[in-house]
């Protein structure tokens, strides 16, 4: 199979391991072969002129379910951050299992509720319904840092400084008496 170059190049700058293309194949007259839902499985480069050279397309079964890296998209600013906090991610993409027609391109991650020192979990992201992520529930993926040397806020309130409390007089105190 031979692909148009600059169709793909503009195509590929768009997509994802996770996008679901339409592979159409052509004879050499044009006519239309072959139709299917494909994703792209992996692309090799010129190492000198860094130019496409290769790509692999997986076909999936619509009926079997399948694995696959599906990018996370961050939206909204977390409190965290605006307290100057560090929002740290953990995991830019993760694994899903779920049917061809159902896997999404990104999963969209809301992080403004985050605090200082909060985390999101696999458990705490919502999901399209047919979707699973493939990794532990409590694994985290996206955490605030308090940075050294940043102050939490302490709801406490001041308490008055005071002598200590005496509990044993010295010696010369005693004597004195």
């Amino acid at each position: 199979l031979a692909l148009e170059k600059n169709s793909f190049l503009k195509l590929f700058k768009e997509v994802t391991e996770s996008t679901p293309l339409t592979l159409v194949v052509k004879d050499e007259n044009g006519k239309e072969v072959l139709k299917h839902m494909a994703f792209i499985k992996m692309v090799q480069y010129d190492k000198v002129t860094d130019e496409v050279r290769h790509v692999d397309f997986y076909i999936p079964e619509a009926h079997h379910k399948m694995k696959i890296n599906v990018p996370l998209h961050i939206v909204g600013k977390a409190i965290g951050v605006e307290k100057g906090g560090i929002l740290e991610v953990i995991h830019h993409e993760v694994v899903v299992e779920a049917l061809p027609d159902r896997i999404p391109e990104t999963i969209e991650i809301d992080v403004t509720s985050l605090d200082l020192g909060d985390s999101l979990r696999v458990k705490d992201v919502k999901l399209p319904e047919g979707v699973k992520i493939d990794m532990e529930p409590e694994d985290v993926l996206i955490t605030i840092v308090v940075p050294r040397g940043l102050e939490v806020e302490e709801t406490t309130t001041p308490t008055e400084t005071s002598e200590p409390e005496v509990l044993k007089k010295g010696k010369k105190e005693e004597e004195e008496e």
